[in-house]
């Protein structure tokens, strides 16, 4: 049996651990809770343009006042960065929708860099790397090359219905140049899109971008669920589009509704 000194050094040495852990846990809290508050605003609005909430320029570019700062940290939190990131792609959506020349090019080299600063820190963002795709290619002209980014971004996170969204429409639109491997996956995420229910933005794709290889996009249907590709063929056909979706059958056309 140890002596009651022992026993004594041993608790007092439990103290002394506790009591440091502490300490430190204090000292984090003190220096980098501020920084933590400071950024916590940039991943809440992020998460809200990843949802497709809707907002002014003005409110966008406000909070770009905090950006200098997390240029700067190169080893900061991968989501901050991230977040930046999802911002300056939005406010680069906004510049091209109101066809702000002005302000492009300055915008487009602006985010180049911040996806890349964010993919340093965190190379498995799919949703980064699909971007960097589109973007590289808006900005200087389709390169074979840059098709390993839209790879890295399917390898990565092949069945991410919101990314798939975004990855969907850059990837049709330039569906002839695509490898046979990232066609195939092109089409197949098309088809996980809508039994995900995401039927309006399937919609939106097929009249969009996919709309050149519209039978295509719609023969890849045959093998999701009979539900997803019943309410599917609901939407395009309020939409007016007289197309044959796999197993449903067509209403009768009536182009005056």
């Amino acid at each position: 049996m140890p002596a009651d000194g022992s026993s004594s050094v041993s608790s007092n040495a439990v103290r002394v651990l506790v009591g440091g852990f502490s300490g430190l846990a204090i000292a984090w809290a003190f220096f980098a809770g501020p920084v933590y508050w400071r950024q916590s605003p940039i991943e809440n609005i992020a998460r809200h343009i990843i949802a497709e909430d809707s907002f002014k320029p003005e409110s966008l570019i406000s909070i770009k006042s905090t950006y200098p700062d997390l240029e700067s940290l190169r080893g900061g939190r991968a989501s901050v960065l991230s977040a930046v990131a999802v911002i300056n792609i939005r406010l680069l959506e906004l510049a091209i929708a109101r066809s702000d020349i002005k302000n492009l090019d300055n915008l487009m080299l602006e985010t180049d860099g911040m996806i890349r600063q964010s993919l340093a820190n965190a190379p498995a963002d799919p949703f980064l790397w699909a971007v960097l795709f589109w973007l590289e290619n808006t900005r200087s002209g389709f390169n074979r090359d840059r098709l390993d980014y839209l790879k890295m971004s399917y390898l990565i996170g092949p069945n991410e219905g919101w990314i798939g969204v975004k990855r969907n429409r850059f990837a049709l639109a330039i569906y002839p140049s695509l490898t046979t491997d990232l066609a195939e996956n092109a089409v197949s995420e098309f088809a996980h899109l809508v039994e995900s229910n995401y039927f309006g933005a399937t919609a939106d794709i097929l009249e969009g971008p996919g709309w050149p290889i519209r039978d295509v996009l719609l023969s890849g249907l045959k093998d999701v669920d009979d539900v997803s590709r019943q309410t599917f063929a609901k939407v395009i056909y309020r939409r007016g589009l007289d197309l044959s979706v796999p197993g449903v059958d067509r209403p009768e056309w009536r182009p005056w509704h």
